[in-house]
């Protein structure tokens, strides 16, 4: 599967709808625009409607089968409106516009708003498409948990075992990322890994191999494990990396976009809806790519 192949038109009545606060945002305009052309999903626009048209015909894009909603309140009180669309059933899909990262996740945060199930975690999945990789390969967490512990990590593995399947993986495989192979109570990310490997074999994520600690080499490469002499069923087949924290999944994010030619989506999980929270620095197809999998997962 490539990612290519989230983007197809999805049919009327099944099509989900995104809310987009202070929607006046260049680049989300021309994702908002290409995902209108490509049906991918309905948008409701959120913010001061005179600004939102100007950008998009600054760029020529088409966005008037957008519904737009005037609101020329404070950022907080735009991203607790598009919540509120959200809790009352009008969106299904939540996408940031031009706001702070911090103001549209206290929104979805608020325990009022009621997007967050008691339990859960948000998390951010990355999916990346890369040239030397024979699958899609999910990455987490890139964005939200700084220093997870066990209990985190689970919550960010069930998350990102969600978007696996969704992706039709009926089995995922997991590697639970550290520096090596075996335990070593210095090393928390391998403490780590043992406990949640314990927890698979409890049943606690349903039908998936979960294995680690590994080093990244033996995940992604059988050879590499077979020189290093490390049996496992997951090393030169993972579907899912998750990492030992913020650091280290960031950094690898950024290495596989910026050196290796990868493509890549990535989206927010663990509320009631997806939530595409896109960087800044993502261009235009990854924009793009980051919708198509919200409006699909």
């Amino acid at each position: 599967m490539k990612l290519a192949d989230l983007v197809r038109r999805i049919p009327e009545e099944r099509r989900r709808t995104i809310a987009v606060p202070v929607a006046d945002d260049p680049d989300a305009i021309r994702c908002i625009g290409r995902a209108l052309h490509e049906g991918l999903a309905r948008f409701i626009l959120i913010g001061d409607p005179q600004r939102i048209r100007a950008v998009a015909a600054a760029d020529a894009v088409d966005i008037s089968a957008a519904e737009i909603l005037p609101e020329v309140g404070s950022e907080a009180e735009t991203c607790a409106r598009a919540v509120g669309l959200v809790r009352d059933g009008r969106a299904q899909v939540l996408m940031k516009g031009r706001v702070m990262t911090s103001s549209i996740s206290k929104a979805i945060l608020d325990k009022t708003a009621g997007l967050v199930p008691a339990g859960s975690l948000l998390s951010h999945v990355a999916v990346f498409e890369i040239p030397a990789y024979q699958r899609l390969l999910l990455i987490t967490d890139a964005g939200l948990n700084i220093q997870p512990g066990v209990e985190e990590k689970a919550a960010i593995l069930a998350n990102a075992l969600s978007i696996a399947r969704s992706l039709g993986v009926v089995r995922p495989q997991v590697a639970c990322i550290a520096a090596v192979e075996k335990v070593n109570p210095k090393i928390a990310s391998t403490v780590d890994a043992q406990a949640l490997c314990a927890l698979a074999a409890a049943g606690r994520f349903g039908d998936a191999v979960v294995e680690g600690p590994l080093s990244l080499d033996v995940a992604v490469s059988r050879r590499s494990a077979e020189i290093k002499g490390v049996a496992s069923a997951v090393a030169g087949a993972a579907d899912i990396l998750l990492m030992p924290g913020l650091d280290a999944a960031n950094v690898l994010y950024k290495c596989l976009t910026q050196f290796c030619g990868a493509r890549s989506a990535s989206v927010v999980v663990g509320a009631r809806v997806p939530v595409v929270m896109t960087s800044r620095s993502d261009d235009e197809d990854t924009k793009l790519y980051s919708v198509a999998l919200a409006a699909s997962c």
